[in-house]
């Protein structure tokens, strides 16, 4: 806890040579101070809990998990077919998905001019959606988002979220929350493209009940992993 508290993140390698103890030690007790709520696990380690609107930028985001990632990106594309129009959502690891695209006819609906401008280069037809621009991940929120987003329909979707339970997937936005809701409800499939480091967080705003979305991500394991396959669909990549 005192290494967590200076450097907000602890690897479990590094740990188990600061304690040298056991690798399956450390785990056990990584697993009973994350059930006191003191720290939240994740891949390779542990890291302080996070407030309910924490959230950061696309810039931060950017230079996390970058691997896993590239991994979930490339799952993700994998599942698009030719004359599939699909939704994708602003975020790092969607951005990352843009570069897998090589359908036929694909027709891309977006609501990040970032990931426009991309798709535009890419030469595949592209409809962005419109609304206030939040700084901090690129996406097009509020009313006018909401009210376009309602009157189209999508193959599939490809969202990013801040947080996965086993009942709920969250993010700190209320208005980012009820675009994401609203895309799951016009889409025939809904993918949630995460790494792992948002399992088991919690955020604000409630987007949906995760048996709306099937999860593609790296981490398979784990007592909340399998209670999270219990109502939903798992992709692992």
């Amino acid at each position: 806890m005192e290494k967590l508290s200076h450097d907000k993140f602890v690897r479990l390698d590094d740990l188990v040579s600061l304690l040298d103890t056991s690798e399956s030690t450390v785990r056990r007790d990584l697993d009973e101070l994350e059930s006191e709520r003191k720290l939240h696990r994740v891949h390779g380690g542990a890291e302080l809990p996070h407030s309910l609107q924490e959230e950061f930028t696309n810039q931060q985001k950017s230079i996390k998990n970058i691997q896993e990632k590239m991994l979930v990106a490339r799952k993700a594309a994998s599942l698009i077919s030719n004359d599939d129009v699909i939704f994708v959502d602003a975020g790092t690891t969607n951005e990352l998905l843009l570069g897998y695209l090589n359908q036929d006819n694909l027709t891309v609906v977006t609501n990040s001019i970032h990931h426009a401008a991309k798709l535009v280069d890419k030469n595949i037809q592209t409809i962005i959606i419109g609304g206030h621009v939040k700084k901090s991940t690129d996406a097009s929120i509020g009313a006018v988002a909401y009210e376009q987003i309602k009157q189209l329909n999508f193959d599939k979707a490809f969202l990013g979220i801040n947080g996965i339970d086993e009942e709920f997937l969250t993010t700190p936005d209320m208005e980012e929350a009820v675009i994401k809701r609203t895309v799951i409800e016009n889409a025939r499939k809904s993918y949630i493209v995460t790494d792992s480091s948002k399992i088991g967080r919690v955020s604000f705003a409630k987007v949906d009940k995760i048996e709306n979305a099937t999860i593609i991500t790296n981490q398979s394991s784990g007592a909340l992993m399998k209670k999270i396959k219990e109502n939903t669909r798992v992709i692992e990549v």
